[in-house]
């Protein structure tokens, strides 16, 4: 079954009432038997750990304590823990003799690490979380009955079961708006036992990965070319427990951005772009992670030709990453004495440009995007026909001999300049303070 699949909640029993309910024990005879779920898809049996209740009108309160575990299908999800996924706390009890009502404000806390009453991570799930009631409330000393005045019906473990619900998207330790809850019952009432539910949809019903302790999805931030780091990937059920024994295989989305290895999640970064690390298991489950390839210093050695694009012409930036032709956030070095030189044959879009003594960039007819410093220092240049070099750099520097200029971004001189004309401002701003700009 897809993991995320959208029509699946997950349900966890719960109930402390803190406030209405000020303590909470274990029952040794508990009243209520929780109701056995129906059969569903089948997978692996998850333990159900209801909660059960007793309240005492007079006294205004109630406490709770867990029952007997039964055994259910995990495509259910119904899993019990107060304080452990959820808590539930209650305040302003008050009882009217009039109309019978038992009332009480009850908060809902997620504990869990997916966020609940969503789908898809952000958006409310119309049926928003919701909190019903499996058994009761029975009365179990006094006359008369019990009810519960919900905000419906529906059904969860059994048909017809009363709830109320929550219309919030819960992340993890978010606590909800109160809500106020109503049970009906004569004064003859003295106590009387209830068992209750949370039941949430969630965007992984059938579990996830987390890739260093995160949900799938999360970013991971950037990673410089030659830079590794290891993914720790945990299987874990909607709950967020540990599935143990998971095989979890690693896969990048473009080898060229970040290579994984398969088996140790060893991540590392190749060439500036973002590009997604996934872990999956057999059964389904799934992890990613997003990661931005910052960009490099790549060095021209232009050992095969003149070609800009060509992977071999430049030097590995280390790291055990191999040689690539520099992606638009790198900057270059051309150094002086290589036996050959770059000639472009299209436009090129580049961080910064370094050439070096003795080097050359020949842009031809086409233009060099640039978008950090220029420097062409000694006898290095860069020269073109109708080719131009652009600056479009914010608050960078340029200096050398760098053929036409179109300046779109805020340069200033860090040298001497000498640029051939014709040299263009357009939207931008050269400043030549304390250096000459020489147009030949």
């Amino acid at each position: 079954m897809n993991p995320r699949l959208r029509s699946a909640a997950i349900a966890v029993a719960a109930v402390s009432l803190a406030g209405l309910l000020p303590a909470c024990r274990d029952q040794a005879n508990p009243v209520l038997t929780p109701e056995k779920p129906p059969a569903a898809t089948p997978g692996t049996p998850v333990t159900l750990v209801a909660v059960q209740c007793t309240g005492d009108r007079q006294a205004l309160k109630v406490t709770c304590g867990k029952q007997a575990a039964v055994d259910g299908p995990s495509a259910d999800i119904f899993v019990g823990g107060q304080n452990v996924y959820v808590t539930l706390t209650s305040s302003g009890v008050a009882y009217n003799a009039g109309t019978g009502q038992f009332t009480f404000t009850t908060t809902l806390q997620n504990l869990i690490q997916q966020p609940m009453g969503t789908t898809d991570g952000t958006t409310l799930d119309p049926n928003g979380v919701r909190v019903f009631f499996s058994s009761g409330p029975t009365v179990t000393a006094g006359t008369g009955l019990a009810s519960v005045l919900p905000d419906g019906f529906a059904t969860f473990l059994g048909a017809g079961q009363a709830y109320y619900q929550y219309n919030q998207v819960l992340a993890q330790n978010q606590t909800s708006a109160g809500k106020t809850w109503t049970l009906i019952m004569p004064p003859t009432v003295s106590t009387f036992a209830f068992v209750v539910y949370v039941s949430a949809p969630v965007e992984y019903p059938n579990g996830y990965i987390a890739l260093d302790g995160e949900l799938p999805g999360y970013s991971y931030g950037s990673i410089h070319p030659g830079v590794s780091h290891t993914l720790t990937a945990v299987a874990r059920t909607a709950v967020g427990n540990v599935i143990p024994g998971a095989v979890v295989t690693f896969a990048s989305s473009n080898g060229s951005c970040a290579t994984v290895d398969p088996t140790t999640g060893l991540m590392t970064g190749i060439r500036a772009a973002t590009c997604t690390m996934t872990a999956s298991t057999p059964g389904g489950l799934v992890g990613s992670v997003s990661c931005d390839v910052t960009g490099a210093s790549r060095t021209w050695n232009g050992s095969v030709s003149t070609d800009w694009n060509t992977d071999a012409n430049w030097d590995s930036p280390g790291g055990g990453v191999a040689a690539a032709a520099p992606a638009g956030t790198d900057s270059v070095i051309i150094p002086g004495g290589a036996p050959n030189y770059p000639l472009l044959t299209g436009a090129t879009a580049i961080g910064g440009v370094t050439v070096a003594s003795g080097g050359s960039i020949n842009l031809s007819t086409a233009d060099l995007t640039a978008s950090q410093n220029v420097a062409a220092t000694g006898t290095g240049a860069i020269t073109a026909s109708t080719g131009r070099l652009v600056l479009s750099g914010t608050a960078k520097t340029v200096e050398g001999t760098v053929g036409p200029l179109l300046v779109t971004g805020t340069y200033s001189l860090s040298a001497d300049a000498l640029a051939t004309a014709p040299i263009l401002v357009r939207g931008g701003l050269l400043k030549a303070t304390g250096f000459r700009l020489r147009q030949q």
